[in-house]
């Protein structure tokens, strides 16, 4: 026998990959000019929230998949450089490494990132409708 997945599992996993993913974001743009990372690691790195397909329940034929974070990585992509010979963190030619983020990037990402919020909450707003919608129809 098959085990049963609500609708409400898969939106709830979603929920909470894009919090973790709306809360990433918003430390990117926290860190937007942190030159210098704690330890003294250089400029801060971007982060980026990896998700993965997860079963819920028993797999096989009609199980179903829901989402969850597989992990959190640092972009690697190459820090911005700047040319600002008197700050305490320039090199020898004046140039000032900042993070490697796009503002304009993570302002999109964390559109998308709450579209997909809000569209899980409705998914989870609309089978609690069904169900009470079935309930009603069972009582008559």
């Amino acid at each position: 026998m098959m085990e049963a997945i609500s609708a409400n599992e898969i939106a709830v996993s979603g929920l909470k990959a894009q919090r973790i993913r709306m809360n990433i974001i918003a430390n990117n743009l926290a860190n937007v000019g942190t030159t210098r990372t704690e330890g003294g690691g250089g400029a801060f790195r971007r982060q980026m929230v990896l998700l993965r397909g997860e079963r819920l329940g028993r797999s096989g034929p009609g199980s179903k998949a829901g989402v969850e974070v597989k992990r959190i990585v640092s972009d690697m992509s190459p820090l911005r450089p700047v040319y600002e010979p008197g700050h305490p963190d320039a090199n020898a030619d004046g140039f000032v490494s900042y993070p490697n983020i796009d503002v304009a990037v993570e302002m999109v990402n964390l559109i998308s990132a709450q579209r997909a919020y809000e569209a899980n909450i409705a998914v989870i707003a609309n089978s609690k409708r069904m169900e009470q919608q079935t309930l009603r129809i069972i009582e008559n």
